[in-house]
């Protein structure tokens, strides 16, 4: 019977890299007959976020646009059609530098909006999108018809990753 023990927030000191955190039990406080078992948690400082142009803002008609282009295949969106028409005129990084900049995001899991351990365009790809437009899609219209069958966040947990991944400080 998995019981879920509380939502934990993190402050990180100045120069915080990450670590690792064991979830033990004390000594008495579990009831009879029962124990507690859990992997250690993963803490880490986030350096991805979804200002993929780079210039400083993060919205839905640049970085959204380039995100699901870029998730919907680099055949179809190949060289500058990538950016073509949704690059911020004070953009840092080029087509190819975006290109980088969002497959590292794919690889580490920083896209993985959902917790179902893939990036796919009609799942994360959407919710990030649906996001950046803000309340246009509120409560369970952000995840209708996107999040995956297996995701590991629900709505609650999709709105709090996605404020991580917006957050440019």
């Amino acid at each position: 019977m998995p019981l879920k023990l509380g939502d934990f927030n993190f402050t990180a000191q100045t120069g915080f890299i990450g670590t690792s955190l064991n979830v033990t039990a004390i000594a008495g406080t579990l009831a009879t007959n029962y124990s507690l078992q859990a992997s250690p948690l993963s803490v880490a400082k986030q350096n991805w976020n979804l200002d993929i142009d780079g210039d400083g803002t993060i919205g839905a008609l640049s970085d959204g646009v380039i995100l699901m282009r870029y998730l919907l295949g680099g055949s179809i969106f190949s060289g500058d059609a990538l950016i073509n028409g949704a690059i911020s005129s004070n953009a840092t990084r080029n087509a190819t530098q975006i290109r980088a900049y969002i497959q590292q995001g794919v690889l580490q899991k920083d896209l993985d909006i959902d917790g179902n351990g893939s990036v796919t365009a009609l799942s994360d790809g959407l919710i990030a999108q649906r996001y950046l437009f803000g309340a246009t899609f509120s409560g369970n219209a952000l995840i209708n018809g996107a999040i995956a069958p297996d995701a590991t966040r629900d709505l609650a947990g999709i709105q709090s990753y996605m404020a991580g991944l917006t957050n440019l400080t």
